[in-house]
């Protein structure tokens, strides 16, 4: 696992040095829904008779659906549902490797148009959490993926020792677009913002904004790289913390992050496992 106390420098470097590649090359980091990599068509995909269930409600008319699934091990269709607008449009078909469902913490306090949904998937070597997001209300949606954890219980290895780390690690949406992932195996958290534009990209996991330069686009790649790991070098990484502007964030300053409580009060993603029993395969 990372540890955000060694060797940041050079992942520093190489994580900004990455993103200037990105930039110039015009694309983000973004998986689309139905074509991001690892994700199978959906046509190769069986279909199962399964009923469709609430597995996440945000209020009397705000909720999370799923269908399609083998069973509540492996994830299936994602829905948003609006009872108000008579919208259930698809979050996420089949994430990669089909587990689906996020294991760890989740509140949300959505805006009528900003919207954050945290999944869960793994690939050859690693699981992430996933954000789902729209800036639309809920028509349509993109992702992109955040915290990294091994192989975990909810894999398809099933190894099981990091399955208390993801349980414990939360996500907080709130109802100005700003999304929290809390790692809870690290001592810092990540930020990202919806901008409430429906073309927003968004790049993966975030760096704070405490080391980085307002005038970061007047900088060469070099001066840029050089600032972030002066800064890093001589940060403060536990409270008290000096004063920041207005609107940014310090990524170790964990009490600067606010409460979330979800309408319904539920914290956690479910699913009832009575409605498709598990099939063992052989």
């Amino acid at each position: 696992m990372e540890n955000p106390e060694q060797g940041y420098g050079a992942g520093m470097s190489k994580l900004l040095l990455g993103g200037f590649v990105t930039l110039i090359a015009g694309c983000a980091s973004v998986a689309s829904i139905s074509t991001g990599t690892g994700v199978m068509p959906v046509h190769q995909r069986p279909t199962y008779n399964s009923p469709q269930q609430v597995i996440y409600r945000i209020d009397d008319y705000r909720y999370i659906t799923l269908e399609n699934y083998r069973d509540c091990r492996v994830g299936g269709i994602m829905k948003w549902n609006d009872d108000r607008k008579n919208l259930h449009a698809v979050i996420e078909k089949y994430p990669t490797w089909g587990s689906g469902i996020w294991q760890g913490k989740f509140k949300i306090d959505p805006g009528d148009e900003r919207i954050a949904i945290a999944t869960f998937g793994c690939g050859d070597k690693n699981c992430h959490v996933w954000i789902n997001f729209s800036n639309d209300g809920g028509l349509t949606w993109d992702a992109f993926s955040s915290e990294s954890f091994s192989h975990s219980y909810y894999s398809p290895n099933r190894n099981s020792y990091t399955r208390s780390d993801i349980e414990a690690t939360e996500v907080r949406v709130t109802k100005d677009g700003y999304i929290y992932v809390i790692p809870s195996h690290k001592t810092f958290y990540y930020r990202k913002h919806l901008d409430g534009s429906k073309n927003q990209r968004l790049e993966g996991i975030s760096g704070d904004e405490r080391c980085w330069p307002d005038d970061s686009l007047k900088l060469g790649i070099k001066e840029h790289i050089d600032w972030v790991e002066s800064c890093e070098g001589n940060r403060v990484r536990k409270p008290p913390f000096p004063p920041l502007e207005p609107g940014k964030y310090d990524k170790y300053d964990l009490s600067s992050i606010p409460d979330v409580k979800t309408p319904s009060r539920q914290d956690r993603f479910t699913c009832d496992p009575s409605l498709n029993p598990v099939v063992e395969e052989e």
